[in-house]
């Protein structure tokens, strides 16, 4: 990170260390960043650059490798969304921390690598490192989209460890989260940001449907269809069809819904090349066809 270009813009405006802080962070935080290297929080950082008019990517040195490696960062979430965990996996190993300055990319990678453990099954301790280092380090005040996806990645952990109770507190975060005012007004954000809130949704989608919930689970995947079509987004659709037909079969749904949800579930997966999802509704629409011709 450039911090000789940070102390320039400072001086040319003619701010103290202390002037420039104040109201942000304390002198020494903002002196250890200028003689150490050592980069504040997200939040911090964000607002002293505002206040020299500058942003965070005019910080960064090496702006071709940065580009980079932020290239691969958002390859390795299309690869989580569409469900080819191998392929997420091998590319983070070609990440190294080190490359990584920015901490929005930082908070990425963690993300990922944390996500990618989960839903892949590896230890409880090391995919809650990754959590913690956004929720207890580079985002400490919780005001990035990193906390709640933090959060959604523990309790889906906990939830498949069948820990309900933990898993039950962090879903309540997510939860809270996604209907505060205006979290679901995405007219004019980053296409990034919508597709992480739609992961938020889905997954909660998925928990609500596993503790019971249908009613809940349905109307949550309603409003993911409503964001997806709204911003042409097509990696959740297998999954959504797949998690709503799931949840039509325990509410003793009609078989011409359940077989048209299943369908819609394989044409989708073959769209967004999801072999997963195609597999798991091909081998569901086939023993449910069974269970109807037994009944």
């Amino acid at each position: 990170m450039d911090t000789k270009r940070f102390i320039q813009q400072r001086k040319k405006l003619g701010l103290s260390q202390v002037a420039l802080s104040q109201g942000i962070c304390t002198q020494s935080t903002l002196s250890k960043f200028e003689n150490n290297g050592q980069v504040p929080s997200l939040s911090i950082l964000m607002q002293l650059c505002d206040r020299l008019g500058l942003s965070i990517d005019d910080l960064n040195q090496d702006k071709a490798a940065i580009k980079r490696v932020r290239q691969l960062l958002n390859e390795i979430e299309q690869a989580i969304m569409i469900e080819h965990y191998p392929q997420a996996i091998q590319k983070l190993k070609g990440i190294s921390i080190g490359e990584l300055k920015a901490p929005g990319d930082k908070m990425q990678y963690f993300y990922l690598k944390g996500m990618a453990s989960t839903l892949t099954n590896k230890k409880t301790s090391t995919t809650l490192f990754n959590f913690t280092k956004i929720l207890d380090g580079l985002d400490e005040k919780h005001q990035t989209i990193y906390s709640q996806l933090a959060y959604l990645g523990s309790g889906i952990l906990y939830a498949r460890q069948n820990s309900m109770k933990h898993a039950a507190f962090f879903f309540a975060k997510v939860d809270a989260f996604l209907h505060s005012k205006k979290v679901l007004d995405l007219v004019g954000v980053p296409q990034s940001y919508y597709l992480r809130i739609v992961t938020l949704l889905y997954y909660c989608a998925e928990y609500h449907a596993l503790i019971k919930q249908l009613d809940v689970s349905d109307q949550i995947l309603a409003k993911v269809l409503k964001v997806c079509k709204a911003n042409h987004v097509t990696y959740y659709l297998p999954r959504v069809k797949l998690l709503q037909a799931n949840n039509a079969i325990n509410a003793d749904g009609s078989p011409e819904e359940v077989k048209h949800l299943l369908n819609e579930a394989m044409v989708f997966a073959r769209f967004n090349d999801n072999n997963v999802a195609e597999v798991q509704a091909a081998a569901l629409l086939s023993n449910y066809e069974k269970i109807i011709r037994t009944n």
